[in-house]
C-alpha cells in the first residue's frame, strides 16, 4: 500500500474490518468522515506543505502566522477544512477507501512531498459539486414525487386545478382549470 495511504488510518482495524461474517482476507476498508477527523486531529505534524518550487503552500507569511499554532498537540482544525479534504477522497460518499485515498494523494501529492494545489483544488470543488448535485437531486426527486402523490390530486379534487401530475384525483369537467 502507498505510503501516504497507509499513514491516513490504520486500514485494517477500522470499525468495517471488524464487522461480524466478513472476510478476514479481504475486508471492507471503509473510513467514516467522523473517524477521518478525529485521526487527523490527534496526528502528530509533519511539517508545512511545499509547492513543487518548494515554497510553502499560502506564502511565507501564513506559514510564519500559522505553522506554530498548527504544530502544537491538540490544534484546533475546523471542520471545514476537513470536510473539503474527505470530500476530495470520498467524492460524495460517506466513506473513503483506499484506492479513493491513493489515487487522490498521487494526484495532489505526486511525489509525496510537494503539494500540487490546482489538483487539490480541482478535487476539492469536484468533491462538494457531487455532494451538491446529490443534495439537489434528492429534493428533486423528493418534491416531484410528493406533488404527483398528494399535491396535484388535492389540487384537482378541492380546487379544480389540473396542474398535470399523473391521473389522480378528478376535477369537475365544467369548472376544471388546466395550467400545463
Amino acid at each position: 500500500m502507498d505510503g501516504n495511504v497507509a499513514s491516513v488510518a490504520d486500514w485494517g482495524n477500522l470499525p468495517s474490518t471488524k464487522l461480524p461474517k466478513v472476510s478476514q482476507t479481504n475486508p471492507p476498508m471503509w473510513l467514516p468522515r467522523a473517524t477521518f477527523k478525529a485521526n487527523i486531529r490527534k496526528a502528530k505534524f509533519q511539517g508545512w506543505p511545499l509547492d513543487d518550487k518548494g515554497r510553502p503552500v499560502g506564502g511565507e507569511e501564513l506559514k510564519a502566522a500559522e505553522e506554530a499554532r498548527i504544530s502544537k498537540s491538540g490544534a484546533l482544525i475546523g471542520d471545514s477544512a476537513l470536510d473539503a479534504v474527505f470530500d476530495t477522497w470520498a467524492w460524495g460518499a460517506a466513506i473513503a477507501t483506499p484506492d479513493k485515498v491513493g489515487t487522490q494523494l498521487r494526484s495532489w501529492r505526486p511525489d509525496g512531498q510537494s503539494f500540487n494545489q490546482l489538483g487539490f483544488t480541482t478535487a476539492a470543488v469536484s468533491g462538494r459539486a457531487l455532494v451538491g448535485i446529490a443534495a439537489l437531486s434528492f429534493v428533486v426527486i423528493q418534491v416531484t414525487a410528493y406533488g404527483t402523490l398528494f399535491i396535484a390530486p388535492a389540487l384537482r379534487v378541492f380546487a379544480n386545478v389540473d396542474i398535470g401530475f399523473g391521473q389522480m384525483g378528478e376535477c369537475d369537467p365544467t369548472l376544471c382549470t388546466k395550467l400545463f
